[in-house]
């Protein structure tokens, strides 16, 4: 049951952040820290910290880290929202579950940019709301 609700309560943090995504180009840090706060919370209502699931969710953070670190160190290019996002993530998806949702929402991403340059709907240097595309990647990841 608990399990469900924190499904549940990441795709709807999910999609609170892809409708802020899409139409201002942020996402609002109380909805980062408020969706990490109850991933870490139910997390340790499901399992407590033992066992080998807190490895997983550990590397699900470091997964997060790295990319908090891509957008320092790409001054901004991919929004710190986002990396924060994929922070959050592997809260809820632990390391292997963020690792794939990653994966197929880079993946989604990289083929969206190609037909926006294929139709010259944009640019190099367009820039991309990517939490739709993590969405995407979570509801793939989720199925498969």
């Amino acid at each position: 049951m608990m399990d469900t609700v924190r499904t549940v309560s990441f795709f709807v943090f999910l999609i609170a952040g892809t409708v802020f995504d899409i139409r201002k180009r942020r996402i609002p840090l109380i909805l980062l820290l408020a969706a990490g706060a109850w991933g870490i919370l139910s997390y340790t209502i499901c399992t407590g910290w033992t066992g080998s699931d807190l490895w997983d969710e550990i590397f699900g953070l470091l997964i997060g880290a790295v990319f908090i670190g891509i957008s320092l160190i790409s001054e901004g290019k991919m929004g710190m929202g986002d990396a924060i996002a994929i922070l959050v993530g592997g809260i809820y998806l632990g390391g292997s579950g963020s690792a794939f949702a990653v994966l197929y929402s880079l993946i989604i991403a990289a083929a969206v940019s190609a037909v926006i340059l294929v139709l010259k709907r944009g640019s190099g240097k367009s820039e991309l709301p990517f939490m739709p595309f993590l969405l995407a990647g979570c509801v793939i990841g989720q199925i498969m």
